[in-house]
C-alpha cells in the first residue's frame, strides 16, 4: 500500500473522529462510559485523548491490512506517543505568545499531530524488522498509553496544566462540558 495514502487516510480519519468525539460526551447526556473515549472538558489532556481515540479506531481497521508487518505494534506505539508530545508542545508554545487559545490554530494543531503521528507510523512500518527488544518496548509503551487513556479522565493529575480545564479551572469529570446544556439544566434546578 502506498505510504502517502496511509498517511493521508489516517490523518483525515483521526482528525474527523477526534472532531466528532469532541462533542460526544455532551451529546450522550454525560454518560460516564462515553468519557473513556470522548472529551469531557477543554483541557489539553482531553484533546490528546481525542487523538488517541482516533488512532485506536484506525488500529481496529488497519491491523487487518498491515498487522502482519513485524514492526506493526512498534509503529502503532510510536504513533500513540506523538500526539501526547506534539499537541501540548504546539498548544503551550503558541499560547505562550498569544496568551490565549485560537480555535483555528487548535484545530490545525490537532491535524498536524495526526499527520506527524501517521508519518511516524508509516516510517516505523518501513524500517527493517525490529528485534525482540523493540517488541518489548512497544508492549510497554502500549500499556502505559492505554493505562493513561483509560484512567486520566477519571483520575486526573491535579495542579497540572495539562489536565486543568482552562475555562472552569477544574479537572476531569468535575469540569462541566461547555455546550450550554449542562448550564441550562443547572439553572432549572
Amino acid at each position: 500500500m502506498n505510504p502517502w495514502l496511509i498517511i493521508i487516510i489516517e490523518t483525515v480519519a483521526v482528525t474527523l473522529i477526534g472532531s466528532l468525539l469532541h462533542f460526544t460526551y455532551a451529546w450522550s447526556g454525560e454518560r460516564k462510559w462515553v468519557a473513556i473515549f470522548a472529551a469531557v472538558n477543554e483541557s489539553t489532556w482531553e484533546h490528546v485523548k481525542l487523538a488517541l481515540s482516533g488512532i485506536f479506531c484506525c488500529t481496529l481497521v488497519d491491523v487487518w491490512f498491515l498487522g502482519s508487518n513485524p514492526n506493526y505494534w512498534l509503529a502503532r506505539s510510536v504513533s500513540f506517543i506523538i500526539p501526547v508530545i506534539v499537541i501540548p508542545i504546539i498548544f503551550y508554545g503558541y499560547t505562550s505568545f498569544t496568551r490565549r487559545a485560537i480555535l483555528p490554530v487548535d484545530i490545525a494543531t490537532f491535524a498536524v499531530a495526526a499527520f506527524i503521528s501517521a508519518g511516524f507510523f508509516v516510517w516505523v512500518l518501513e524500517m527493517p524488522p525490529v528485534s525482540e527488544v523493540g517488541a518489548i518496548i512497544s508492549g510497554v509503551i502500549s500499556v502505559v498509553i492505554l493505562t493513561a487513556y483509560f484512567l486520566l479522565t477519571f483520575f486526573p493529575v491535579r495542579n497540572n496544566l495539562l489536565f486543568e480545564d482552562p475555562i472552569t479551572h477544574k479537572y476531569g469529570l468535575e469540569a462541566p462540558v461547555q455546550d450550554g446544556k449542562k448550564k441550562k439544566r443547572r439553572a432549572k434546578k
